[in-house]
């Protein structure tokens, strides 16, 4: 320990003798650390002797020099605002002859190995370094920045990836050597010192990531040398460890920028050296853009080794070594400005040529085209008459086919419109009684009770009936169901009918006459239909005949057939609507004397049962309505029929 303090005071003794300084003393070194630590405060005296306007101690975090009368404070972690006087350098102005107790802190990691020593700058010597400063790097960062944009636009014209890679690794150096010099702590953030001085170990990655993306777009390894490409993959996946060891340091979780240092050191080198080699590499493969990869990747890497011979004292400081990297970075910027100008006219010739070739040989084939036309002319008026007959067979059966879909869809109108128009009557009918029975319960004696049952119960079964009728007219129109005629008494019929809708005749108030008073009427017919056609006729006429009106059904029996009346006291039908109804099967709906919905399909669903069972239906106006439907009443008039003992149903 006693021979590392008396090394690091010879350091800075000999380093101030050179500036006409004196240290008197380096002061609180740990007994038991055998290097400077980070984390401790050291103080020294310092006396100058010379004419000196400012003092530079490198290397330190944080320098808190006293003097006679003043405090002042400087330090590469101190924000802008924090320090005495404003420089990305340590910088303290001071008075010649002064004698100054100062105190320094390290507080990173890669301060520790820096130079302990001090420099002297009279005010008009730091006013020409700054000068020199500024002048040079604002050359080289202006020359940087056309350069970006140039090849930005080329980007943008062209859509070649190569360049947009391109302009990230220029713009990555740029701010990796506005870091070094300072500048990044100077104009971009001076209030974060912490950022400022981790933000090496995440440019050199991302600039270098940059580099190995334009290298192999630039020089096409995948095509060229598929193994360095896969090298290259390597490389870029290898650069997530400095990142990562970047991102730990900066949102102090632990100091790793020493090795993330040293691993961005290690793998940048091996990114440039083997850049340089797949470059020479494809260059003698044929490719000759490579050439202008070649050389500027050997200035740069040139200028590069100048730069750290002359960091690490192998080489003395001049113009050369001192701007040897600059030099190289604006030549590697201008030489691969030309090189990619230089492959894009080469892809613009090639494209050129390619287009030339093509166009010769579209003109070969469409030669060849105008005589194979010429040949295939009567082979296909020959084909097209062919054809012709074809899309007329198919055309044909397209409208039959489009008859038939418009016949289903008038099926599929119909079985809505009659279930919403025939299950209307017999729901509302048992609604009437089971909200009798429910809200009525305790006000009807046991005979109502037991009536309003039964009457609940028949009109179930009369909705069942109802449903397995509308089930079997939805079979019939789709000719599932053959139509078989039987003998039918139309007396049960017309019974079953006026059971059904006697609670809309009391509601009405309608009078019920039916004239004459026969036992049977006998006729030849399908009895689902005619049932469905009787009930839905006698549901009409209780519709449009207002309250206390009349219905009367009557009948006629023929030798070859019979005839059913049902005549109202309601509304009417006009001429015209009956016509519609009876000629052009026009469907037509209006609102009952209470306001009753109904479809406008009733009457031609019936017209359709009764001509499928060889009847006619008639309707007239006479001070109300008639209608009537005509049935069979002889076996003979049944052309289906050849049985003549049909049994009574």
């Amino acid at each position: 320990m006693r021979f590392l303090m008396l090394s690091i005071f010879a350091l800075l003794s000999i380093n101030a003798s050179s500036q006409q300084i004196y240290i008197d003393s380096l002061l609180q070194i740990p007994a038991d650390s055998t290097e400077l630590s980070s984390k401790t405060w050291y103080w020294t005296s310092v006396t100058i002797d010379s004419k000196t306007d400012y003092l530079e101690l490198s290397g330190w975090g944080t320098v808190i020099a006293y003097s006679d009368s003043l405090t002042l404070k400087t330090g590469a972690l101190l924000r802008a605002d924090e320090k005495d006087y404003y420089s990305y350098k340590n910088i303290i102005p001071v008075k010649s002859r002064s004698k100054l107790l100062i105190k320094l802190k390290g507080e990173h990691p890669l301060f520790d190995s820096r130079n302990l020593g001090f420099n002297t700058y009279s005010g008009e010597e730091w006013r020409m370094s700054e000068r020199k400063r500024l002048l040079a790097h604002g050359l080289f960062f202006g020359i940087v920045i056309v350069m970006a944009l140039y090849n930005l636009m080329i980007f943008f014209a062209v859509k070649d990836q190569s360049y947009i890679w391109y302009v990230l690794s220029i713009v990555g150096f740029g701010l990796y050597m506005a870091f070094y010099y300072g500048f990044t702590y100077e104009y971009f953030w001076p209030d974060y010192p912490h950022w400022n001085a981790h933000f090496f170990a995440f440019i050199i990655p991302v600039t270098n990531i940059s580099r190995i993306l334009f290298a192999k777009s630039y020089l096409h390894t995948s095509e060229y040398v598929a193994k360095w490409n896969t090298f290259f993959n390597g490389l870029l996946i290898a650069y997530i460890i400095p990142l990562a060891l970047w991102l730990v340091s900066w949102i102090y979780l632990k100091d790793l920028l020493s090795e993330a240092n040293y691993i961005i050191g290690l793998i940048g080198s091996v990114t440039m050296v083997s850049i340089t080699v797949v470059s020479l590499i494809v260059y003698l493969k044929g490719y000759k853009p490579a050439l202008w990869s070649l050389v500027a990747f050997g200035i740069f890497n040139m200028g590069g080794l100048l730069f750290i011979f002359r960091e690490l004292n192998y080489l003395d400081a001049n113009f050369i070594t001192r701007y040897g990297v600059q030099i190289g970075t604006v030549a590697q910027v201008v030489l691969f400005s030309f090189g990619l100008s230089d492959r894009l006219n080469r892809t613009r010739k090639e494209l050129a040529q390619r287009t030339i070739e093509k166009e010769k040989i579209e003109r070969e084939r469409e030669k060849e085209k105008k005589e194979i036309a010429q040949k295939r002319k009567d082979q296909l008026e020959v084909l097209i008459k062919e054809r012709t007959g074809e899309l007329e067979k198919t055309l044909a059966q397209l409208k039959v086919s489009e008859h038939e879909l418009r016949e289903l869809n008038d099926l599929k109108t119909k079985l809505f419109s009659i279930i919403s128009h025939e299950l209307k009557s017999p729901l509302t009918t048992v609604d009437s009684y089971l909200n009798l029975l429910i809200n009525h319960y305790d006000k009807l004696s046991p005979t109502d009770i037991s009536d309003l049952s039964n009457k609940t119960k028949f009109s179930l079964q009369n909705l069942t009936l109802l449903m397995d009728n509308l089930l079997l007219w939805t079979r019939l129109q789709q000719n599932n169901v053959t139509y078989q005629p039987v003998r039918v008494d139309l007396r049960r019929v017309v019974d079953k009918s006026v059971r059904l809708f006697h609670l809309l005749f009391d509601q009405k108030q309608i009078t019920l006459v039916v004239e004459p008073e026969v036992d049977e009427i006998i006729a030849i017919c399908d009895k689902d239909m005619v049932e469905f056609t009787f009930r839905n006729l006698l549901h009409n006429a209780l519709k449009f005949t207002p309250k206390k009106g009349t219905i009367t059904i009557a009948a006629t029996v023929h030798e070859r057939y019979s005839r059913i009346f049902i005549k109202d006291t309601g509304v009417g039908m006009s001429p015209e609507l009956i016509r519609k109804i009876l000629e052009d099967n026009v469907s037509y709906t209006r609102l009952g004397t209470e306001e009753e919905k109904g479809t406008g399909i009733g009457l031609l669903m019936c017209k359709d049962f009764i001509e499928k069972n060889g009847g006619v239906l008639e309707i007239k106006a006479e001070k109300g309505t008639v209608v009537s439907f005509s049935m069979p009443t002889s076996e003979t008039e049944v052309a289906d029929n050849k049985d003549s003992n049909m049994p009574l149903v």
